[in-house]
């Protein structure tokens, strides 16, 4: 049973399965000067077309001003498109090209093949358990953030 005074350990853990599976799968994909952020920025796009930067910085719980200068970047690249929103001119609606839905698709391969690794080297993990618990701590701070 894990104690309270433990608790700070959850995101030791959290960020270091993080940093640890960014830098495995960089040996697997070109990177074509994409940092981590963008990256994660191009694979979230590529499974959620048509939000406005502002549904983005609040999903990703990013700055919108940084994800405002990573969209930058990423369309001066040609991976993403910015597109007014006819109802509201205000807001801009984001999209991958077919250039970054490639990388995306390429990303989302190397990732997937990395986790499916971890869990036939660790056959006492359940992925599917796993990945309900992390689902519902993620949708719980979504919820909150509103």
């Amino acid at each position: 049973m894990l104690k309270k005074k433990q608790y700070h350990n959850l995101s030791g853990c959290i960020a270091g399965i993080y940093r640890h599976s960014k830098n495995d799968i960089n040996r697997y994909v070109m990177d074509n000067g994409i940092r981590g952020t963008q990256s994660d920025l191009i694979m979230y796009l590529y499974d959620h077309p048509g939000l406005s930067q502002r549904q983005i910085a609040r999903d990703l719980s990013v700055d919108p001003s940084l994800l405002a200068r990573d969209l930058k970047t990423l369309t001066d690249q040609g991976l993403v498109s910015r597109e007014q929103n006819p109802a509201d001119r205000r807001v801009n609606i984001i999209a991958l090209t077919r250039e970054g839905a490639d990388m995306a698709r390429d990303r989302i391969k190397a990732i997937n093949n990395w986790w499916v690794e971890l869990f036939e080297q660790n056959p006492q993990i359940d992925p599917q358990g796993f990945h309900d618990e992390l689902r519902c701590v993620y949708n719980r701070l979504l919820a909150t953030d509103v």
